[in-house]
């Protein structure tokens, strides 16, 4: 692709870092603290989802859409 990156495009690999990061957590985050592992597990999954939640906002205003057009990333 040449010249800069469009800010939908941007937008869209910001949404699918985010949810790759989700996906990744709740694979890997193993509580060895018990329930305050659990919830420092939940705070950034929580955090995470905000984020995109804003991201998509911010395409469908630039697009009309809200789900990014490559493919989900695999973990």
């Amino acid at each position: 692709m040449n010249g800069p990156l469009r800010e939908d495009s941007k937008i869209e690999y910001s949404i699918r870092r985010y949810q790759r990061a989700i996906a990744t957590i709740s694979r890997t985050l193993h509580s060895k603290q018990g329930i305050e592992g659990d919830k420092v597990k939940r705070d950034l999954i929580l955090d995470y989802a905000a984020k995109i939640i804003d991201l998509k906002k911010r395409l469908h205003e630039l697009t009309g859409r809200h789900t990014p057009l490559s493919p989900k990333w695999p973990v």
